[in-house]
């Protein structure tokens, strides 16, 4: 039986042989192929424009590929467009497992061509790790000042980031945003981020603005675009993945009217504090405790589905002064303030209590058209707003009388009422 069944696997034995032998050949042939379509100065040629194309389809601007050179462990590639701004990355890298080794630079000083940023920039770093742990380091020069950043990316999402400021020049930034400004502000910071990736978000940061010199300029028109966070935040199916976020941010500036084009206001004075942000998509709070006007002021808003939902306001031991220098309007009294404010965007409770004050009848007179003499009092006042109410009480007391009132007119109103009555009745020493 040997003796007949030997010659019959023979043949096929053989086919098996030419088979495999011949996958071998084909994916050596490939792997030629390949090798010097990539790998070669000629293959390097042949598919640098395929490369370009590319480029300039993820860009949406042409650009130029001056430079293309990938071989076996090494690689590097340069680029630049009409206006001269260029890129340059170069390095080495392995396939398996995957991993790279690199620096890059670009001189993007004209705002525009493959400047996405719009405005002039220059960059420089390394870029080093796998597709799964990718460290990004580097600084930049913008704005006639430096930043330099640390990000570590996992599956090329950033997981954590680190920044530093060192003297940006606010106005060359309001420039770019084209808002009406003029200042010598320089900027200073730091910021560090952690647990994007997860969306359970560390942040701690802190900015100073120190200002020797500001000029008001004309504020511009309030755009009346109204938003909330949950449409800003939201995808196109109208949901936002979940999150959780704890933040705390430090703050001084020397002047709070270089903010006047973003709160549409011309604020004038100096504020230091601290804002932390706390809580969920359902749910976010923010407390900020800021010195300024010679006082404290606490704020907590609390968002629900990143909404409005309630606010509440302490001011305490306000120099009244300062206060008016801060809405920019000279300041009809002395004396100081304490102040609350409880509202869930419906219903508000405001309360004020006003402590040793004394008019400016010059002031009084001169800007605000309101004789009155010179006096000192104490008031407290408190305001009920609802849909459906408008209400306040409150007493006055002065070295004139003992003022108390309550059910009168709106606020304005009463001001006016109570001014004159003031007026009127002072020579008689009663009301």
């Amino acid at each position: 039986m040997d003796t007949v069944d030997q010659p019959l696997s023979e043949p096929a034995h053989s086919d098996k042989i030419r088979v495999i032998t011949l996958v071998i050949l084909i994916i050596i042939a490939l792997i030629l192929i390949i090798s010097t379509l990539l790998f070669t100065p000629w293959g390097n040629r042949q598919i640098a424009p395929i490369i370009q194309n590319q480029i300039e389809s993820a860009l949406g601007q042409p650009v130029t590929l001056t430079s293309f050179r990938l071989t076996l462990t090494h690689f590097e590639l340069r680029l630049s467009d009409k206006s001269k701004n260029r890129v340059h990355i170069e390095g080495s890298y392995l396939a398996l497992p995957p991993y790279i080794n690199a620096h890059f630079d670009a001189n993007l000083s004209v705002a525009e061509g493959m400047n996405i940023a719009k405005f002039p920039i220059e960059l420089s770093g390394l870029l080093k790790g796998s597709y799964s742990n990718l460290d990004l380091n580097g600084s930049a020069h913008l704005f006639s000042g430096s930043m330099t950043f640390n990000s570590k990316l996992l599956v090329m999402k950033p997981n954590t980031l680190t920044l530093a400021l060192h003297d940006i020049r606010y106005q060359e930034l309001m420039d770019v945003l084209e808002y009406p400004h003029e200042s010598n502000t320089l900027i200073n910071g730091n910021l560090q981020v952690s647990g994007m990736v997860r969306r359970d978000i560390n942040a701690t940061g802190k900015i100073i603005a120190t200002t020797h010199i500001f000029k008001p300029s004309p504020i511009m028109e309030e755009d009346n675009e109204s938003f909330d966070f949950w449409s800003l935040l939201a995808d196109k199916n109208g949901k936002i993945q979940p999150f959780k976020i704890n933040a705390t941010i430090k703050a001084h500036v020397d002047e709070l009217g270089i903010l006047e084009q973003f709160v549409y206001y011309p604020l004038r004075t100096s504020a230091s504090g601290v804002t932390t942000l706390e809580g969920s998509q359902y749910q976010l709070t923010v407390n900020a405790h800021a010195k300024v006007v010679k006082g404290d002021i606490d704020t907590q808003l609390t968002l629900h589905k990143l909404r409005p939902s309630k606010l509440k306001l302490e001011i305490k031991h306000a120099d009244i002064p300062s206060l008016f220098t801060l809405l920019s309007l000279p300041s009809p009294l002395t004396g100081t303030l304490n102040a609350s404010v409880n509202s869930n965007f419906s219903n508000t409770i405001l309360s004020l209590a006003i402590q040793k004050a004394r008019t400016k009848p010059s002031i009084l007179k001169h800007d605000y058209g309101i004789t009155q003499p010179d006096m000192t009092f104490d008031s407290n006042v408190k305001l009920i707003l609802s849909p459906k109410e408008r209400h306040y009480s409150g007493t006055f007391t002065s070295d004139l009388k003992n003022i108390p009132f309550e059910a009168s007119p709106f606020h304005d109103q009463m001001l006016q009422e109570l001014l004159r009555q003031i007026n009127q009745n002072r020579p008689k020493g009663e009301f």
